[in-house]
């Protein structure tokens, strides 16, 4: 049972499943593994981030490659419903912890030094590398800021739902 701004709710501990995982197919077997990292260390409370912004970006790439892998797969929907909150995550932060700090507009430094390490580490191939990589390339030329022309960037590639 856990607790959130006065709201109970189960959370199943997925890490009890990893004894099973070499007697279910592969796409099960992986999404114990996202699941189980969820389970163990969940990446917000009260609405804000309590993991870091690489691990933020490690997870939705996770997922996304489950989605890539296993399209047909019985859990695709939660995993993209799941991915679908990383990469808002990635691009916007929380309400407690936005990416773009509310007072002066700035990007969070953390974050900025995260998604640098990160995108010097890996290749564009992965989708939300790619658009991290543009959004990144664009607050290079601005000094960092949340300007018309970030948002127009964050309006189109990764609109809020």
């Amino acid at each position: 049972m856990e607790n959130a701004e006065g709201t109970f709710f189960p959370i199943i501990d997925y890490s009890t499943y990893r004894r099973y995982k070499m007697y279910v197919t592969d796409d099960i077997r992986d999404y114990i593994t996202i699941m189980a990292i969820e389970s163990e260390l969940p990446s917000s409370k009260d609405n804000g981030l309590v993991i870091s912004w690489t691990d933020v970006v490690a997870r939705a790439l996770s997922q996304e490659e489950f989605t890539l892998s296993y399209p047909k797969s019985n859990r695709i929907a939660a995993v993209k419903s799941l991915y679908s909150m990383y990469v808002g995550d990635t691009f916007y932060g929380q309400n407690n912890t936005p990416l773009f700090h509310y007072d002066n507009l700035e990007m969070d430094l953390e974050a900025q030094k995260a998604y640098s390490s990160i995108l010097a580490k890996h290749n564009g191939s992965s989708q939300i590398l790619q658009k991290l990589d543009g959004l990144m390339k664009l607050l290079k030329e601005n000094g960092y800021k949340l300007d018309e022309g970030v948002q127009q960037y964050l309006k189109t590639e990764v609109p809020l739902t």
